[in-house]
């Protein structure tokens, strides 16, 4: 028996949800009461068993105090019973309802009564976990925050509360209410949302047959009209229909294809790449006369092949859809930018952003589905990682700084893009050696991701991820190797087993079980990184060049210098295909081969590789740049025994 089923047995009048809200927050408050109370749950559902019991066929009843609370020191009677009675608290989260003391209160209460996973939060303004410097915006009650004990004291280790966002740069308020009622049924927000948009479609139609009853009937009053006017009524309600066609099928093949947009699909599935291909046949041939439509869905679709990893396919469509329908719509040239950039193509993908940032500066410039800030924000995105991974890593921190600016300046912040500049740039500085910048960014990108999309993300794992290379540069093995760890499990919770992404940890895992000593399970690591990279990416990729350099080195030290050297001249042609031209990574490549021949005695080729490689590094990267510093102490080393 639920709980729920308990107090109703107990003859109890029992909740689904207590909504705490400030009052200066009651408009949203009351929003959303209605809302619930008044959903209907798809028949589909009704009576599923989920974790929570039986699926109902509502929600209601939901609780929310419409009274101003007393002035005491305590809560009253009926809403401390409306807690103990409720499954779920929805905490409508603002920078007032974190001043809150009665929202506190509530929060803390109810944790001690039904513990913190049945805590659901609505953002709707501020910022969650905001820095000291920006405390004022801060919209986590400090119960929402913290863990509280058993004794109902507060802790100070951090909770990681389930929340939506109700502001129209985040979730929206669809998707906010529909991850809200899957939180209080059990129901997986997938199946939500395609049920809507089933729903939406359904409605659509229904309104089309009446829009077309009642144009029938203007036809009829047209006779008793005068001419120019009903001409001139005709024309605008054209105008107004096709806006109307256009947003109305924008929208629905939109959510047909979004499903599709996450990095946890496989690409080999009926439910993701095929529904894409049809989807991209589609408004090729059948959107021809809508090509802002086409534009825009072009966009939509080669960002879900990227997620996927199929960045020929993303290309092809951006490529024929703007040849179609003769709109350059600079959102999908950065898509098309981002995956030549994945690819390993980086002349190509930077020549690709900036014809994408060209376009956004054009005066016509179409506003698809983001505006011009957060447009510019991507592309400055874009052009940063192209500029570290070339090794230009004053250009590229300047253009995380730009992206960053654009960003943090929008009127609704977007703080899961936030995050993801802040992680990106993370690995930059790391590289540059300001290791304690690269924390600080890595921290504050965490706490966003965790408080916007929850801790099963792949996000999650991406930070992980960062935060092992940044604690692996730092020599902080131990910190690294836990969090790597953690960045595998996240990953191979919501991936495929051939996704990149997962490569890319296996990667970082080689590389801090080598430092570790820790050879043959390191070895593994790699050697599965590189199986992974060459199926996805289909032969060779700069990113199989390092894990080759790493393998390079475990053979080395197993004294096998024949495998070393062609490890290393794996790593080479990998190189020499990925980057186009000279690169940080064949100077790096140069002095670890020397480190190898070195220990097998070969000092002098050891000294012609550490020579040539240390000419790439200050050519590339700068004399005074922290890693060629690093690389040089290893030089001199050698030069001396």
């Amino acid at each position: 028996m639920t709980e729920l089923e308990k107090q109703q047995a107990g003859g109890q009048t029992n909740y689904r949800a207590f909504i705490s809200y400030s009052h200066s927050d009651k408009t949203v408050a009351r929003w959303l009461h209605t809302e619930l109370e008044r959903y209907r749950l798809p028949a589909k559902f009704i009576g599923n068993s989920t974790s929570l019991g039986p699926v109902p066929k509502e929600l209601r009843p939901i609780f929310r105090d419409q009274d101003e609370l007393p002035a005491s020191g305590n809560l009253g009677a009926e809403l401390q019973n409306a807690l103990a009675r409720s499954l779920f608290l929805i905490v409508i989260c603002s920078p007032s309802s974190a001043r809150s003391k009665w929202v506190n209160e509530e929060i803390r209460q109810f944790k001690l009564l039904h513990g913190a996973d049945k805590v659901l939060a609505l953002i709707i303004d501020g910022t969650p976990n905001a820095t000291p410097d920006k405390s004022e915006q801060e919209c986590f009650a400090p119960a929402l925050k913290f863990k509280v004990a058993a004794g109902g004291e507060l802790t100070t280790t951090p909770s990681e509360p389930i929340a939506a966002d109700l502001r129209s740069n985040a979730d929206g308020k669809r998707l906010a209410k529909l991850k809200l009622i899957s939180g209080l049924t059990g129901l997986r927000l997938d199946d939500l949302v395609q049920r809507d948009a089933a729903r939406r479609m359904r409605t659509l139609v229904q309104i089309s047959i009446v829009s077309l009853l009642a144009a029938v009937f203007a036809v009829g009053l047209a006779f008793y009209a005068n001419d120019r006017r009903l001409e001139a009524d005709a024309q605008r309600t054209i105008a107004e229909q096709e806006s109307a066609t256009a947003r109305a099928v924008s929208d629905f093949l939109v959510n047909s294809f979004a499903s599709a947009n996450s990095a946890q699909d496989n690409p080999n599935t009926i439910t993701a790449r095929t529904i894409l291909d049809r989807g991209a046949l589609k408004i090729s041939t059948e959107l021809q006369e809508q090509p802002l439509v086409q534009s825009r869905l072009s966009a939509t679709i080669a960002l879900a092949y990227n997620n996927l990893g199929l960045f020929d396919q993303a290309i092809e469509v951006v490529d024929n859809i703007a040849t179609n329908s003769g709109v350059k719509n600079p959102a999908a040239f950065l898509i098309k930018a981002e995956a030549l950039q994945r690819k390993g193509e980086l002349d190509k993908s930077m020549a690709v952003a900036n014809y994408a940032q060209e376009l956004s500066k054009q005066k016509k410039l179409i506003k698809y589905d983001r505006d011009s800030a957060k447009i510019r924000a991507e592309i400055a995105r874009i052009q940063a990682i192209i500029n570290y991974q070339l090794g230009r890593h004053e250009q590229g921190l300047q253009a995380f700084g730009r992206a960053l600016h654009e960003l943090e300046n929008m009127p609704k912040p977007d703080y899961v893009e936030i995050a993801n500049i802040l992680q990106n740039r993370a690995l930059l500085l790391s590289d540059a050696g300001d290791l304690e910048q690269a924390t600080a960014d890595l921290e504050r990108a965490m706490s966003l991701v965790l408080n916007s999309v929850g801790k099963k993300s792949i996000r999650v794992g991406q930070i992980s991820l960062a935060q092992a290379q940044v604690n692996f540069l730092s020599g902080n093995l131990t910190p690294a190797l836990e969090q790597i760890a953690a960045a595998i499990s996240n990953m191979q919770g919501i991936l495929e087993n051939d996704n990149p992404s997962l490569a890319d940890a296996l990667s970082m895992q080689g590389q801090i079980l080598h430092a570790m000593g820790r050879l043959d399970e390191a070895k593994s690591a790699l050697t599965q990184a590189v199986d992974i990279y060459t199926k996805a990416y289909g032969g060779r990729h700069y990113l199989s060049g390092i894990a080759e350099v790493y393998l390079g080195l475990i053979a080395g030290d197993q004294h096998d210098v024949t495998a070393a050297l062609a490890h290393f001249d794996e790593a080479k042609l990998h190189y020499d295909a990925g980057y186009g031209e000279v690169h940080a990574n064949h100077g790096d490549l140069l002095v670890n081969r020397a480190t190898v021949l070195a220990a097998a005695g070969e000092i002098e080729r050891a000294n012609q590789d550490c020579d040539e490689g240390m000419g790439i590094l200050v050519a590339t990267l700068g004399e005074k740049a922290a890693f060629t510093q690093q690389l040089q102490v290893v030089c001199d080393g050698l030069k001396k025994q």
